[in-house]
């Protein structure tokens, strides 16, 4: 198993997974239950399917075999499991990373740096965050994978990025965390994120420590 990283927190932790097997490789790791659910059945795509068999092969690996994975009707993901009550789930085209947590909601994700942002920077970044990431693909990747990981952290809907959320500047070559801040109807809050990059992907992670 590709397991490519794991980072063990006070009470967390985040796997990442490397993806190199096609579903054939990756089918004898699962009952024939299990691979007859509707949840894997309804892909079409190659690439789908290896993703939701990683996905749980990688929880597995974080959290033991005792766990049931469901999902809301907004897409967010649900773990049950005796210990760690929070998920966060995110997939590039190589990579597959989880973040779960005994206490806090999760936030996480994880892209490629080699993504051409340029042409959405607009949508998701003030004007600000454009003068502060000034076309720096690397900045611009991070931008959009702390916005993604507060997105799936927070509970509210239809989340404004370029509106709503706002990075503190940092230099991100002598830092490896930073913070930024949401804006809700009621009230604003402030996170603290962190990063890592490694084999051309940018991973930003944020838990509710409010």
């Amino acid at each position: 198993m590709p397991l490519f990283k794991t980072i063990s927190l006070a009470e967390g932790i985040i796997g990442v997974w490397q993806i190199n097997e096609n579903v054939s490789d990756l089918s004898v790791h699962f009952s024939p239950e299990e691979l007859n659910n509707p949840e894997l059945q309804k892909y079409t795509f190659e690439k789908r399917k290896v993703e939701w068999l990683v996905t749980r092969l990688l929880i597995r690996h974080l959290v033991g075999t005792d766990f049931k994975l469901t999902y809301l009707q907004t897409g967010k993901p649900i773990l049950l499991h005796e210990i760690y009550k929070h998920i966060s789930i995110t997939h590039s085209r190589d990579f597959v990373a989880v973040f779960v947590h005994k206490k806090e909601e999760t936030g996480i994700d994880i892209e490629s740096v080699n993504r051409d942002f340029g042409k959405v920077e607009k949508r998701y970044m003030s004007d600000d965050e454009l003068r502060e990431t000034n076309g720096n693909q690397t900045l611009q990747c991070l931008y959009w994978c702390a916005k993604e990981a507060i997105f799936k952290l927070v509970k509210e809907d239809g989340i404004e990025f370029r509106q709503q959320i706002h990075i503190s500047p940092f230099n991100y070559h002598e830092e490896s965390q930073f913070s930024a801040r949401f804006i809700a109807a009621e009230k604003n809050t402030t996170y603290q994120l962190f990063f890592l990059a490694f084999s051309d992907q940018m991973m930003v992670w944020v838990y509710d420590s409010q």
